[in-house]
């Protein structure tokens, strides 16, 4: 997507320059392509936003609807291309760009992450203290996997969020898993940042990450009562992201009672 707006960006600005003019009409296009985007993600998701208006504003915790943005983005540039028509050559010029970043784009994207069945996995996790976990026993209800480690900024930001929407709750398991981390560096961070350590696992040979060929940090799995990978969420989710992977995997969109939360706390 940045390729393609980039491209976009180029070609307006050698066009106006041919022309003698300027293209702020194409920079004003993206911001109303990239608001309205965000504006039709917030409306769409209402129940994570309206408790916490400010986080409608977090944009970098993802959370667009594209169609919106290209309609609204496309809309206002027609517009303003319609008061002077482009010629032949500047229309072949922005079809070529296009086509090259789109391209380059779907080249630079990652290969589709390995959904394996838990079922099928021999992969161990250790609890913090030392119990080895099979991710197999995972399997009989549903499932949010995230793969981080304390080191990752946007890990940090997310799992406070995680252990609030889906920790300590009877109708869906959190596990959160470290990746290739010392018992002392996440007991250490966990300790420090105050948070509870009873959802989080430890994947000293990041196993799991390759089993299902991570890309990168967070990736969170959200795993049906079977076992099955319904869907995979790259970087930091925000709430309206994580409440509708859950959602996939047929868990509520409700917030934690005072019984789970008591439990989630260590309270067992």
């Amino acid at each position: 997507m940045a390729v393609v707006v980039l491209a976009w960006l180029v070609v307006a600005e050698l066009v106006a320059r041919r022309r003698g003019s300027d293209a702020s009409w194409a920079w004003t296009s993206v911001l109303v392509g990239v608001a309205v985007a965000r504006v039709g993600w917030v409306v769409t998701h209402p129940v994570a936003y309206l408790d916490r208006p400010m986080e409608m504003l977090f944009v970098w915790q993802g959370g667009f609807l594209g169609l919106a943005g290209f309609v609204a983005g496309g809309g206002f540039a027609l517009l303003r291309l319609a008061r002077k028509a482009p010629t032949s050559g500047e229309v072949t010029a922005a079809a070529v760009a296009a086509a090259v970043a789109a391209l380059v784009a779907l080249a630079a994207l990652p290969t589709s992450l390995a959904r394996p069945a838990l079922t099928e996995m021999r992969i161990e996790v250790v609890r913090l203290g030392g119990e080895a976990e099979q991710v197999a026993g995972w399997v009989g209800r549903p499932t949010v996997v995230n793969l981080w480690a304390s080191w990752c900024g946007p890990c940090r930001r997310e799992l406070p969020l995680l252990m609030e929407v889906a920790g300590g709750r009877d109708d869906v398991r959190l596990v959160l898993v470290s990746q290739g981390e010392a018992e002392e560096t996440v007991a250490g961070y966990l300790g420090r940042e105050g948070l509870p350590s009873g959802d989080v696992r430890r994947d000293p040979a990041r196993a799991l990450g390759r089993a299902v060929e991570l890309a990168g940090y967070p990736t969170s799995l959200f795993v049906s009562s079977r076992g099955e990978v319904v869907e995979v969420e790259f970087g930091e989710l925000s709430r309206a992201r994580l409440l509708r992977g859950m959602a996939a995997i047929g868990v509520p969109a409700r917030e934690a009672s005072s019984a789970d939360a008591d439990r989630h706390a260590g309270v067992r």
